[in-house]
């Protein structure tokens, strides 16, 4: 009987490493095949070292009673990984946004970037706010976004984005339209489930309902077709869904493949934001599609009510799956859909309170060390958009550095989401994580280089 005992616990500790092996060998094809070269490296090390410690085990129950030994060694291992994934309790986060604030469209980079001096619109913004004024002059004197002057330039990928961004332009004025006369009748959950449904259809990564908050509104238009605008939108719905951008090309920011990415995700973001409102309208519904260039709302935060995630240290909307990695599209509407009251889920902003590697990473030291503070009346991340501006303008592109290196940001498949799994659930887990995401991919991990195709030869 205690042979068998023996004989019992020492199948159960080579099993373990077994499992463990194969997990590691797994690890190492995933990294491998996501051009991960020193975390494949990294964990092939690490497979060797589990291996040898596994082939001393056996070898020390030659001199040591084997019960002893893997009794140990297996006691240790769930001890270790209770404590690990354990969902330990934690001190409660404030995040309540119903005492969240408007804000004026016309303060934004964007519509500051079209500002051009000695005209009535020019004078009269830095005349309000001229604090504006300094900072803003630093990047009107830099080369500007996609120009053939700016540090990243690349021809064939420049003129690419700019292509996207045109036919994004083309889609400005089917944001909204007739209304048909006829109402249909429609059952809201069966309606509701369509509408998702299709939306994944068309591309969307993930999709969501919310009501419609004063506060998701911009005050004041900003850009070019409602500058000074009272901003007036009476749908009590929004719909809001994000579209993922491809890993290998974000990797590659702050180089040109990331502004070529962002461009393409927000043309087809606005191809489904205006399909999605012409079908709400073709029912009878009045709909209204916020695209690039063509916003009423502030995306994120109605992404973030919708349920699709929370806003990060970078400023920007986190998803479960894909962390920042997303492009985000909007429709506020007046059908009949079912909202759905979503549970929160704080572990992203716990995660960016303790990982702070974007705000390491950012070239341009535009993103806060600091805790969240109160901003237009809710807790939240300070951005210096003005730096972060002026960096786009000297090198061309959209940046997309903190995106880039994430720790959400790896693609979307077992090994990942199991991982974001772990940092959802437990607070050991997350501390764990992040300095695990820096020993395999680096800190400061480099951009990724270019395919051959992408290369243009000046």
């Amino acid at each position: 009987m205690d042979f068998f005992k023996q004989d019992l616990i020492g199948f159960i500790g080579n099993a373990i490493v077994a499992i463990l092996l194969l997990l590691l060998v797994y690890s190492i094809i995933v990294s491998a095949q996501e051009k991960e070269k020193r975390a494949a490296i990294r964990l092939f090390f690490v497979f060797l070292a589990l291996a040898v410690f596994g082939i001393i085990l056996n070898l020390i129950t030659g001199f040591l009673p084997a019960a002893l030994v893997w009794g140990v060694f297996v006691s240790l291992f769930f001890l270790i990984v209770i404590i690990l994934l354990a969902p330990w309790p934690e001190k409660a986060l404030d995040v309540d946004f119903s005492k969240e604030e408007k804000i004026d469209e016309r303060t934004i980079m964007f519509s500051r970037s079209e500002l051009k001096p000695d005209t009535q619109n020019y004078e009269a913004y830095y005349a309000n706010h001229p604090e504006h004024l300094e900072a803003d002059n630093k990047w009107r004197d830099s080369h500007g976004l996609l120009d053939e002057k700016s540090l990243f330039y690349n021809p064939y990928l420049f003129a690419a984005a700019d292509a996207s961004f045109y036919a994004v332009s083309g889609l400005h004025a089917k944001t909204d339209g007739q209304v048909a006369e006829k109402i249909a009748d429609l059952n809201t959950k069966e309606f509701t489930r369509f509408v998702k449904n299709w939306g994944k259809e068309m591309g969307c990564h993930s999709i969501g309902i919310t009501q419609l908050q004063d506060s998701h509104l911009y005050s004041y238009g900003g850009r070019r077709h409602n500058y000074n605008e009272k901003v007036v939108n009476k749908h009590p719905v929004a719909i809001a869904f994000t579209v993922e951008m491809s890993f290998d090309r974000v990797a590659a920011a702050p180089r040109a493949p990331i502004i070529q990415e962002s461009a393409s995700q927000y043309l087809n973001s606005g191809i489904i934001a205006v399909q999605l409102a012409a079908f709400l309208r073709n029912l009878g519904y009045s709909a209204r599609a916020h695209i690039d260039g063509k916003y009423q709302v502030r995306c994120p935060q109605v992404a973030r009510d919708a349920g699709l995630g929370q806003l990060g240290r970078m400023g920007i909307l986190m998803t479960p799956k894909l962390g920042p990695r997303v492009r985000i599209g909007v429709v506020t509407t007046n059908a009949p859909l079912e909202i759905v009251e979503n549970k929160v889920d704080n572990s992203v902003i716990r995660f960016c309170q303790i990982c702070k590697k974007c705000a390491d990473t950012c070239p341009a030291q535009a993103i806060s060390f600091d805790d969240r503070k109160v901003r237009n009346g809710s807790l939240q991340w300070n951005i210096k958009q003005e730096e972060c501006f002026s960096y786009w303008c000297k090198v061309g592109t959209d940046c997309g550095r903190c995106v880039a290196t994430c720790p959400y940001s790896h693609p979307n498949n077992l090994l990942h989401n199991t991982i974001r799994l772990c940092i959802r659930r437990s607070p050991l887990f997350r501390q764990l994580a992040y300095r695990l995401d820096d020993w395999l991919y680096g800190r400061k991990p480099p951009s990724r280089e270019l395919p051959d195709w992408m290369n243009a030869k000046n």
